[in-house]
């Protein structure tokens, strides 16, 4: 690029001025124009075992297809503002043996804030029934965990059961959800080449229901029953679309190996702290001629921290 210099002041002067105004006529982006659409943010410490600080409002970045949008308010989800309806998700496809980690999954319920309130249901053929429906009785909803299936018959479309879960689910009102999914994510539905995760249609639909009824989903793996577990193709796929699921409604997918896991403990304690450093962020969505699903990115400046939000959310039409 060749460099041109104004050697009179004045020249330069009015050049300068011409600028300025130039810049100031030029509109702005309307970045306050828009509908509020309600997401939930979870704040995560990039040291690990250490507590992200507490975040303003001005701390929140969000972007709908790379347009910066302006945030509206922001609620720490804490003490009386801690209202959180937490549903545990049973794939009835998965090894019986889980059984065994249902002491610490009955702990981690406990653990809970009083005003949280416990589901638990069982994913099988396309459906979720409910064990039990939201509860704030901790031991009613400990007593509703049962011993799976353990038929891989029965695991026959895992996503389109959570895609109905997020469809049945009311309006949130001022309250947050999260699903803890336990399931070998190997969905055979629609055949073995629509399990992976870029070609499952079903897993796609479910994202986009949950993130319409703000579910952050954490799944964690647990080996399918029968021979699937020795598909190392199949498992992968699995594992793969937990990954996605996670990802995109804002969670964490919780691995260990190709096995079900020894002791739940330490992810049930990592859920624990992502469900207790959360936000509720109101932001003002730009609307399209009709309403429909928006793409979004959440993030932050400060430093040390990295935020986790929904990887889309549902736009209406402005009023």
């Amino acid at each position: 690029m060749k460099l041109i210099t104004f050697k009179r002041a004045g020249v330069l002067t009015l050049a300068l001025g011409a600028i300025a105004f130039t810049a100031a006529a030029a509109p702005q982006t309307p970045m306050a124009a828009g509908v509020p659409v309600r997401i939930t943010v979870t704040a995560v410490s990039r040291e690990k075992g250490q507590e992200p600080p507490e975040l303003k409002k001005d701390d929140f970045l969000i972007y709908q297809n790379h347009q910066r949008r302006r945030v509206l308010d922001i609620l720490r989800t804490s003490g009386q503002n801690d209202k959180l309806d937490l549903y545990i998700v049973v794939d009835e496809a998965i090894q019986t043996d889980v059984t065994l980690d249902y002491r610490e999954i009955s702990n981690f319920v406990h653990e809970l804030p009083g005003t949280a309130r416990v589901a638990v249901l069982y994913a099988r053929n396309g459906t979720v029934t409910g064990q039990q429906e939201l509860t704030s009785d901790r031991e009613a909803a400990v007593k509703a965990l049962r011993i799976p299936l353990g038929s891989i018959g029965a695991g026959g479309g895992v996503y389109l059961s959570l895609g109905a879960l997020g469809k049945r689910l009311p309006p949130a009102g001022d309250r947050r959800r999260a699903v803890v999914f336990l399931s070998s994510g190997i969905d055979l539905y629609r055949g073995v080449l629509d399990s992976e995760p870029g070609l499952n249609p079903d897993l796609d639909v479910a994202i986009e229901r949950l993130n319409r009824s703000g579910v952050t989903v954490y799944p964690i793996y647990i080996a399918p029953a029968a021979h699937f577990s020795r598909s190392l193709f199949l498992v992968s796929n699995g594992q793969s679309c937990l990954a996605r699921l996670a990802d995109e409604t804002g969670g964490e997918a919780f691995f260990e190996g190709f096995v079900t896991p020894v002791s739940m403990k330490p992810f049930l304690d990592e859920i624990g702290r992502h469900l207790s450093n959360q936000y509720v962020v109101t932001f003002a969505a730009k609307p399209g001629k009709k309403s429909g699903y928006e793409t979004i990115r959440v993030s932050t400046e400060v430093s040390g921290v990295e935020l986790t939000g929904p990887s889309g959310v549902y736009v209406p039409v402005e009023k």
